[in-house]
């Protein structure tokens, strides 16, 4: 019953708050600051983008059942968010963001796989139980929704289920924690021989500022990142507080229980890795 009433109160104080944007930004317009209006899209929306594929991207590719999948997350953004979202830039008479082209739409088709990877390998930092989503029917799926995922991706996981079958967990298991980007604090994802040299910017972005420096998954975080620094410089990630001694003993293991991660609520494979150990798909018909 609580929980009920705490989705039907989150439900009703964002429905209020989504009918707040359109008016301000028509307000913004009308009143000669469309500069300001173009700058609040494009800042929010990268923010949300870079939650939404973690949350959205890997619930509809990896997590929800293959049965009952029906849109790729891929073909979801491109359908509701791009299509409509532009359609209403253009009715505010504003401009699609300037990153759009070069950094948004690329990311449709590697982000959130790359975050999978990251989310299911540092399975301990997590509070539920990561679903791989990997079985061999599942990597066929992801091929044809993505073409080259077994090229791109299919290859790390080879060797995670290898080491797997042959008795090696704790080859699948973190010895430290992946840099976290200081604007959206989600980790710096880039695998290892996706589109080599082909990324729109070098990863990871660094800033030296005040005698800090900060890293940014990305330039529109940094871009985010530099139109209000005084906003964002005074926080610390738990990499921060890592690296600076905050955490002790400064171990994987001082870490989590930082966190207050005890072994009972660190997450696991949500199949005890029975992908791991299905009869893997013939390939070479494809690969050759």
């Amino acid at each position: 019953m609580d929980f009920g009433a705490l989705i039907s109160s989150i439900q009703t104080d964002e429905a209020r708050h989504s009918q707040q944007g359109e008016p301000t930004i028509k307000l913004l317009v009308e009143h000669g600051r469309k500069d300001v209006a173009q700058q609040l899209v494009d800042h929010m929306f990268w923010r949300s983008w870079r939650l939404f594929a973690l949350l959205t991207g890997l619930s509809m590719d990896y997590y929800t059942p293959l049965e009952h999948r029906g849109h790729s997350f891929k073909e979801f953004m491109r359908e509701w968010i791009c299509k409509q979202f532009l359609d209403q830039f253009r009715d505010f008479g504003l401009e699609k963001p300037w990153y759009w082209d070069e950094h948004f739409l690329p990311e449709l088709d590697w982000y959130h796989h790359a975050l999978q990877l990251g989310i299911w390998y540092w399975r301990p930092t997590v509070w539920w139980n990561p679903d791989a989503g990997v079985a061999p029917e599942e990597r066929d799926w992801l091929e044809e929704k993505y073409p080259g995922w077994h090229d791109n991706f299919g290859g790390h996981w080879d060797v995670i289920a290898t080491n797997l079958r042959e008795g090696r967990p704790e080859a699948t298991l973190p010895e430290t924690f992946p840099m976290i980007c200081n604007l959206c604090h989600v980790p710096v994802v880039a695998p290892a021989g996706y589109r080599a040299g082909k990324l729109a910017s070098p990863l990871p972005r660094v800033l030296d500022r005040d005698g800090r420096r900060y890293v940014f998954c990305s330039a529109p975080c940094q871009w985010v990142f530099e139109q209000a620094p005084r906003r964002f410089q005074g926080h610390t990630t738990i990499i921060d507080r890592f690296l600076g001694g905050q955490i002790q003993p400064p171990t994987m293991e001082g870490a989590l229980a930082y966190m207050g991660l005890s072994p009972e609520e660190m997450g696991r494979d949500a199949t005890d890795y029975a992908w791991a150990h299905a009869a893997p798909r013939d390939r070479t018909a494809t690969h050759g």
